[in-house]
């Protein structure tokens, strides 16, 4: 992996994207998704296995969810609530979204394309009525309690719910033990069959199969690494299959040495967030060991939409995500939502077209791949912008929502509020690129 080319990541929520068009994987045309992946590495297809028709109840009855989908989708209805893309029966295309034919097929034509195809394992739990409870429940954590919120009962055994060990247990799953070697053979074969049938996976929540977690989290002390030896052996038979962790609390450098192409980088996410200029400023700096294998990103479909967070702003959060350093990952129709939709909805609700955001995003795309390697943080001009050179691209981003005139050293420069400018050195030159001045109401 030559980490100074990281890759850029389309995601697509599969089911409503599909749903809207009336079409299925099998009748997907390659014009579309030539369209599509113009410009980016890998199209991920998140939500695309099977789900749970237990997990698809809970989801339509669950108190706190309800909220969720009225806020997201006002006219929504039982039948919108399709069940978690989380909450997973068994790593085969869900029969609504098409076949393994048609996923195949998918992927010759972005291979031919010069792009990937990537798909989710979720590592941490299954759904309660997978196919692997009831085959194998020694694979996952037993539980004495009486079933609730914790527990649930499946045959003759009672299991503990997955979790993480600061929220509440998601009641429309079942969490694997790690401390079984049964189980981590199981899920390492699963890993075999993925990278047969894609190149490249996001693993949610991956932090919480480290060791050190996993045992904070259920007192049973795994013993060994599960990512090491995983990816090692996947690795030894695809060695250009591209493994992506979901990661949080600070544990990213730890998945990277256990074999993770790459992780998700929410430091630099939530310091944009806040508008921490010399914070982001900070960050940039880190060792390129670890800066050029982090995921950039201003939307994805755990976080609120770009444009509800960053309003107008939206654009230069997510120019300075795609222009840095590290992989970047874009989700389809940021600039044009704005409010997340919940991974249990099988609809979205119908937005207002935004041509040039669109467009912005297309051209980003193309324009990502003519950056040079070189890269440096320059002294923020002033404490609201973010300023950096890449090969002959010098970019400054204001994070103030009101304007700033400041001069770089050779001129007085005037950024709008949330507004971003790139100056091409060329010929002698100093030249701004007109496609990017942008501005979004």
């Amino acid at each position: 992996m030559n980490y100074s080319h990281a890759p850029s990541i389309l995601e697509i929520n599969t089911w409503p994207w599909l749903a809207a068009q009336s079409l299925t994987l099998d009748s997907l045309k390659p014009t579309e998704l030539e369209t599509l992946v113009r410009g980016r590495d890998y199209l991920w297809l998140m939500g695309l296995w099977e789900r749970s028709a237990t997990g698809r109840t809970i989801a339509r009855t669950h108190p706190g969810l309800q909220y969720e989908y009225r806020s997201a989708l006002p006219d929504y209805t039982p039948a919108d609530v399709v069940g978690s893309a989380y909450a997973i029966r068994n790593y085969s295309v869900d029969p609504a979204l098409g076949s393994e034919a048609g996923l195949a097929r998918v992927r010759r034509t972005l291979n031919a394309l010069g792009s990937g195809l990537m798909v989710d394992f979720i590592p941490n739990h299954a759904a309660v009525d997978a196919h692997w409870v009831e085959a194998r429940p020694d694979w996952f954590i037993p539980c004495g309690e009486k079933p609730g919120n914790e527990c649930f009962v499946a045959g003759s055994s009672a299991l503990a719910h997955g979790r993480d060990p600061y929220f509440a247990p998601w009641t429309d799953t079942a969490q694997f033990d790690y401390a079984s070697p049964q189980a981590r053979e199981g899920l390492k074969a699963q890993l075999f069959s993925l990278a047969e049938r894609a190149d490249g996976v996001r693993c949610d929540m991956a932090m919480l199969m480290l060791r050190e977690v996993f045992e904070r989290t259920w007192n049973r002390d795994p013993g060994v690494e599960f990512w090491a030896e995983a990816i090692a052996a996947v690795k030894a038979r695809y060695p250009s299959f591209v493994f992506i962790a979901e990661a949080y609390w600070g544990l990213e450098w730890k998945l990277m040495q256990l074999g993770f192409d790459f992780c998700y980088d929410k430091t630099l996410y939530d310091r944009l967030r806040t508008r921490n200029a010399p914070g982001v400023a900070a960050h940039l700096r880190a060792d390129p060991q670890f800066s050029n294998r982090v995921v950039r990103f201003s939307e994805n479909h755990d976080e609120p939409p770009a444009l509800q967070i960053f309003g107008r702003g939206w654009w230069s959060a997510t120019l300075l995500c795609a222009t840095v350093p590290g992989a970047f990952l874009e989700y389809l129709g940021q600039g044009e939502r704005t409010m997340r939709l919940p991974v249990q909805l099988g609809r979205a609700p119908q937005t207002v077209s935004n041509p040039e955001a669109r467009a912005f995003l297309d051209r980003l795309a193309i324009f990502r791949r003519t950056l040079g390697e070189d890269f440096t943080v320059n002294d923020c001009p002033t404490p609201q912008v973010v300023s950096y050179r890449r090969g002959a691209y010098t970019f400054f981003i204001n994070l103030a929502e009101q304007g700033v005139q400041f001069n770089n050293g050779t001129s007085d420069l005037l950024l709008p509020a949330s507004g971003a400018m790139v100056l091409q050195e060329s010929q002698a030159e100093v030249q701004e690129i007109d496609w990017l001045r942008m501005q979004v109401a």
